[in-house]
């Protein structure tokens, strides 16, 4: 039961549309910005094809592992730290000492102050790996080694509509993407917002009017607004009952989510979580409603769970953030989401993915859910062979 060998894959995929994050965010899509903050301190880069990175374990038993590395940009950089830096730590280690792995992982750059982004999505890849194959030595699924399923389903909501300039045409745009949406079964939106107060507000409203006042919708501002246009927003959202506002100020502001949360009715939310150590400093702060560790940035399936107990302690909900990705990000969700006490509901990105053929048996939502597999493992059958054609 030791890891004999650890594999990267790059992948790389032209999508049919630009990325919904990419079209409200990114310096070359992104809608028109107010003047302060500067435009300059608010652009993302996202990449124009859809990337991500696969991490194979392999043990001396022959047993095998697949996890997935978040990287929407610099594959080549995650790819390179695990083959560097943490399969020398993995490498001999024993599937049922996964704790004591996560920390020599994650103590290999603890001196130099690299507690998240690239080094916790590396080590995330290399994490949910290690489940998987332990889960399939067992013979068991995933979430049954997390303490058992508190679901069979997972509810997940549609990521996600951007929003639109406020005149007719823009909302008219808004409003087309919602309807589909809506017509193909969610029950549950979330709007791109971060441009314009006056744009987002009006985005809301008309998702809100093609949902009906009974479904949930959710807004992320991806920490666009200041203080002041956080308040301005989230008022507005209380009043068309949004679900939750997520990351609307700037992820290092941790006292400034403090004094929105305290200003505010409606739940505040976070996806920029890379370790339970920040996500605690959020909690003290009484900043945030709903945690949302993304299982392929944050530390993988061990840091995530310990990020949803934390939560849990303080009453508050947990859930994961899915984007961009592969099926195994999918499924590595699926499997932390039924294993939450705290769990509400996920996310789930709509576009047609061009990585899915990695995973012919990929997990797909009906009726707004995704049914919590039996099987083995993160419970998806990953096709080697597709893999190494999208790395080539």
């Amino acid at each position: 039961m030791k890891v004999q060998t650890v594999e990267t894959f790059v992948l790389r995929a032209a999508p049919d549309e630009v990325y919904w994050g990419a079209r409200a965010w990114s310096a070359g899509h992104g809608r028109p910005l107010v003047e302060y903050p500067p435009p300059a301190r608010r652009r993302y880069v996202y990449s124009e094809t859809i990337d991500t990175v696969l991490v194979k374990v392999t043990t001396s038993d022959g047993a095998t592992g697949w996890g997935e590395a978040k990287a929407p940009v610099g594959g080549r950089a995650t790819a390179a730290i695990v083959d560097d830096l943490l399969t020398p730590l993995v490498l001999g280690s024993r599937l049922d000492e996964l704790a004591a792995t996560w920390e020599r992982m994650y103590a290999g750059m603890r001196v130099r102050g690299h507690d998240s982004g690239f080094w916790l999505e590396a080590l995330a890849g290399v994490d949910i790996a290690l489940w998987d194959a332990w889960a399939r030595t067992l013979g068991q699924p995933l979430w049954a080694l997390l303490g058992g399923r508190f679901r069979d389903t997972v509810p997940v909501y549609a990521s996600g509509v951007p929003a639109g300039s406020s005149d007719a045409a823009g909302q008219d745009a808004v409003r087309a993407e919602a309807e589909r949406l809506r017509d193909q079964g969610y029950r549950a939106v979330k709007v791109a917002i971060g441009g314009t107060p006056d744009d987002d507000v009006a985005s809301v409203r008309t998702v809100r009017s093609v949902f009906g006042p009974s479904a949930a919708v959710f807004a992320d501002a991806a920490g666009q607004y200041e203080l002041p246009q956080a308040l301005r927003v989230g008022r507005a959202l209380q009043e068309l009952g949004a679900g939750f506002f997520e990351m609307p100020l700037p992820p290092e502001d941790i006292a400034g989510y403090g004094r929105l949360a305290a200003a505010l009715d409606v739940p505040l939310a976070l996806d920029s979580l890379a370790t339970r150590h920040r996500a605690l400093a959020f909690l003290r702060a009484g900043g945030l409603h709903v945690l949302q560790p993304d299982v392929c940035r944050a530390g993988g399936v061990t840091e995530t769970m310990r990020i949803a107990a934390l939560a849990d302690a303080f009453g508050a909900q947990a859930t994961p953030h899915v984007s961009i990705g592969s099926p195994i990000h999918v499924a590595a969700s699926v499997q932390c989401a039924a294993a939450m006490p705290n769990f509400a509901i996920m996310e789930y990105w709509i576009g047609a993915n061009p990585l899915a053929v990695v995973a012919p048996d990929a997990l797909t939502p009906s009726a707004s859910a995704i049914e919590v597999p039996p099987g083995p493992g993160l419970g998806i059958t990953v096709d080697e062979d597709a893999v190494r054609r999208l790395a080539a």
